[in-house]
């Protein structure tokens, strides 16, 4: 287990902590989150995948691990798939590079094009298009359409 996944699975468990607490929004990688904090920046992240498409800039991270391996960034405007042939997408990724579905997630953040993705693994980058991880090469045409909508599954 890399350093990255013990302490984003500490930041995963803040999440299930009691109301009042210092719970991170379920919208919030706790990856991503912790290294803007710990840089004094802002990590701004959308709690659905229509906000992501209505705003600039947005993209939709796919990662496992509970942020040790990022698998697909898009941009937000390119993903014209339902919010379930989406999370469909992940858990198919999810089952092939790591099998552990609760360390798996959707998130929707604004970033701007250029820029990095933390995440474990050599995180990703913000491109004009759909980057995919070296891992999962043999499978982006495939992903690429799973995202516009025109299949429903990685493998059907």
């Amino acid at each position: 287990m890399s350093n990255v996944s013990r302490h984003t699975r500490r930041i995963m468990e803040r999440k299930k902590s009691p109301p009042g607490d210092s719970a991170l929004p379920e919208q919030d990688s706790g990856v991503r989150k912790l290294i803007a904090d710990a840089q004094g920046k802002q990590h701004r992240s959308l709690p659905s995948l229509q906000e992501a498409r209505e705003h600039e800039g947005a993209v939709v991270i796919l990662e496992g691990d509970f942020g040790g391996q990022i698998y697909v960034v898009a941009p937000a405007h390119f993903v014209t798939c339902t919010d379930e042939a989406l999370r469909q997408l992940l858990s198919d990724l999810d089952s092939l590079e790591w099998a552990e579905p609760e360390g798996a997630a959707v998130y929707f953040e604004v970033l701007p094009r250029g820029s990095g993705v933390a995440g474990g693994m050599g995180g990703a980058s913000v491109t004009n298009g759909v980057w995919v991880h070296a891992r999962l090469k043999p499978h982006e045409s495939a992903i690429c359409a799973v995202l516009a909508g025109e299949r429903a599954r990685v493998h059907q």
